[in-house]
Order: C-alpha cells, then structure tokens, then sequence
C-alpha cells in the first residue's frame, strides 16, 4: 500500500536488498557493457588504425518492417515540408552500409561530383565486399540506374520537335483510355487502330524503354540490331552459347575471396558443391567479373587470334539463367561470299562435304576426360 510508503527514506523492502561491495573489480564488472569501452586503453586505442563504432541501440535498420505507405507518408511529409527543413540530405537509406552518415550518392556537399554508375561500382568493388553482399542494395541502385536513364532520354525526346507536334494529343488521354489499354495489351487483345494519342505514347515508350538497361524494349533494340546485321552481312555461319561453370571454376571462387594458390589447388581447398554454389551466389560482383575475365579471353583467342579463320562481324548477348548466373549467346560472321542458296548446292559436292566436315572438326573439341585427367595429375 502507498500510505504505508515512509515519506523521507528509503523503504525497508529496498533496503534489506542493497548489497554493500568493497571490491573494486566486482564493482567495475556490475557497470561494464556488452560492448568495450573504446577509451578505457589510450594509449593502445591511439597506436591502431582502426576506428571503433559501439552500438548502444539498433532497432530494424533496414526498414524491412516499414510498410509501403508508411514510406510514402514519410516522403510526401518530406516533400511538404522541404522549403523549411533539410533533413532528407542528411538521411541515410543503407545506416549500415554508410556507418558515418557520409558518402552517399550524389552527396551535393562533395566539392568534386561523382557520377553516379562510376560511384556505384567503387562502393560494389570494395575490399570488405559489405555492398557486393548486401542483400537488397544490388537492386536498389541497378533500379535508381534504370530510372535515371529513363528520365535522361525522356528529357532528350521531349526537346525534339516531333515530340511537341503530339504531346497535346497524349496529354488529352485519361487515365481510365491508359487503364483499358493496359488491360488490353496483358490480353494480347489491343489493336493499334483504337486510338491515334495511344499509339503515339507506347511508341514513345517504346524508344525510350529500348534505351533503358535490362528492360524488355532493350531486348527488342537488341533484335532490331541483329536483323540490321543480317541485312548488311546475310545470315550468320555460327551460333555459339557459352555457359561457364562458375559453381565449379576456382577462379570464381578467388574473385568471391576464398584464399588458395590458383597455380596449386588441392582438392580439400574446393569445398563441397552447396557451399561453392553458397558463395558464387551471395557475390555476385565477384561472379561478373568472372565472367566477364573468361569471356573476354575467349573472345581474344577465337576472333582476334583467328582460330575460326577470317570473321567480317560478331554479336553477342548476355543473359542470365533461373539461378542467375550468366551466359553468352554469339552470333559469328565469316569472312567469305557464300550465301544460304550457296550453300545448299555445294553441300551435294562430297569433297565439299568432307572440307566442311574437316573444318568443323578442327574449330571444335570436346576434350572433357583429358581435362579431368589433367587437373588429377596436377592435384
């Protein structure tokens, strides 16, 4: 009961608790943290490199618990409220990424401007690889990279004279003619004769969207690039796919930061096939540079170094598989006058058929056991 409470002292029930230590030790280790003081050594804190960050408190940092519309309540407030106050510049997506609060992206205190792809793959190439395995940030700035070229090149259209000629007509369309077209196209059901304004907004996206990174217009750029090819040099000699193993390929796993000698890999440094496929997937910067090193190699030795013969044009797409790694698809011109038609009628000669055969035969292998008994020998 309160009333039973002394008014001026402490109450018995407390005190028959309190616990007198004389000890200094036992009294320091009732007050110590979980985390160490970063100032209780000096002299050692002073002769390191090393910056120490304590944390005393650290509550969904990533946000992953914050709704959709809580964010945009946030940001419609910030937007509200901008000609009064500048917290949005000093606000960090990524506090974990950004530890100091600084070196965000187009940070406008920088006294020298940094593009923003340029800063990107500085902060994927860094040492301590805690961008490259964030989980989300990969997607965050390939998303901010995808937008800002998509308002670059529709700022370049709208200052084009044909742009102005229909941007009335598009701007009398509704947002209930957009809708119906929407629905329409995911029904494979629009016809491009219901409106003349609809037709000249999808052929605008259209342009812009084919300019746009990973987009699905860009793969149709691609294709119109490929048919221009065709029509200058006639239809390609091969198709080549090439899928490097980078599960199994040691170099990969030296670019993810495994630690072993390349010149001199023994067996028990290759891991088993799930954690090898674990850390080929969660550095996929690592992956691409893989990639890129192979490929780049194999393009330099089969058309530089001419082991094909003679080529008159190549062109090649990368694209990525269900478990996300990459692959090439190449399209190789030779250099020589032989049309489809050509080709048909020569094949009916047999000594044609046998250089042909000959030919093939020399450009491609498939030597997988002398590998494998090769690698046995060297491990």
């Amino acid at each position: 009961d309160i009333a039973q409470l002394t008014e001026d002292d402490v109450p018995e029930c407390i005190m028959s608790m309190i616990e007198q230590k004389i000890d200094d030790e036992e009294i320091q280790s009732e007050r110590a943290g979980y985390i160490p003081d970063p100032l209780s050594n000096l002299i050692e804190r002073t002769t390191t490199d090393s910056i120490p960050i304590s944390n005393s408190g650290v509550l969904d940092v990533n946000g992953s618990s914050v709704s959709s519309n809580e964010i945009t309540d946030y940001l419609l407030h910030k937007i509200k409220n901008d000609g009064r106050k500048k917290q949005m510049d000093i606000e960090s997506l990524y506090p974990t990424l950004f530890c100091y609060g600084h070196g965000t992206p187009e940070d406008q205190s920088r006294p020298v401007k940094v593009n923003l792809r340029e800063h990107m793959r500085y902060l994927l190439s860094y040492n301590d690889r805690r961008f490259e395995t964030n989980h989300s940030f990969i997607f965050v700035v390939f998303n901010l990279l995808q937008r800002c070229d998509a308002c670059f090149h529709v700022q370049l259209i709208a200052t084009k004279p044909y742009f102005r000629v229909s941007a009335d007509e598009i701007q009398s369309l509704k947002s209930e003619d957009i809708e119906i077209a929407l629905d329409n196209i995911s029904k494979k059901t629009y016809s491009s004769e219901s409106s003349s304004a609809l037709n000249k907004l999808l052929h605008h996206i259209k342009t812009i969207g084919g300019r746009v990174m990973g987009s699905a217009y860009s793969r149709t750029a691609l294709c119109t690039r490929i048919h221009a090819l065709i029509y200058n040099q006639g239809l390609p000699s091969i198709l080549l796919t090439l899928n490097p193993a980078d599960i199994h390929s040691p170099v990969a796993l030296y670019f993810a930061g495994v630690k072993f000698d390349l010149d001199n890999i023994q067996v028990e440094q290759l891991m088993d096939n799930y954690k090898r496929a674990e850390i080929i997937a969660s550095h996929p910067i690592a992956t691409a540079k893989y990639f890129h090193l192979l490929i780049s190699n194999i393009l330099d030795t089969m058309i530089v170094g001419d082991v094909l013969g003679p080529i008159k044009a190549y062109f090649g797409t990368v694209e990525s598989q269900g478990r996300g790694s990459l692959h090439l698809h190449l399209l190789i011109w030779l250099d020589h006058d032989m049309k489809s038609a050509d080709m048909k009628d020569k094949i009916q000669n047999a000594d044609f058929r046998e250089k042909l055969k000959a030919y093939l035969e020399d450009i491609i292998k498939e030597d997988l056991d002398e590998s494998k008994t090769n690698l046995s020998s060297k491990i």
